[in-house]
Formats: C-alpha cells, structure tokens, sequence
C-alpha cells in the first residue's frame, strides 16, 4: 500500500507540473522545482520527527 500510494503521489506531481508545462512552459519548470521543495520539506520533517520521538523513546520519556 505504501509503494502504490508513493506512485500515485509521483504521478500526481508529473501531472500537475505537466499541465502547468502546456500552459506556459516556464510555470512546468517553477511548480515541478515547488513540488520538489514540498517533498524535500515534508520528508525532512518526517525524519526529523522519527529521530525525536526515537530518542525520547531511548530516554525512558513519555
């Protein structure tokens, strides 16, 4: 399930930077580099919210 919802997120980026591409191809370059920033962003948090809570967990914290 996770791989196919990676896919479908995947396709749904090239999507959208596509359309924006037909409209004006300078916009394809600008909202796919904006997708690739989110992305980057968003994986960045979720690392960095696993290694707190892990290291809280190593502590003996709740």
């Amino acid at each position: 399930m996770t791989i196919i919802t990676f896919l479908i997120g995947l396709a749904g980026a090239l999507l959208v930077a596509f359309g924006a591409w037909l409209v004006f191809p300078p916009a394809g370059y600008i909202v796919g580099g904006l997708l690739c920033l989110a992305w980057s962003f968003m994986s960045a948090r979720a690392m960095a919210v696993r290694d707190f809570q892990a290291s809280h967990r190593a502590r003996g914290d709740s």
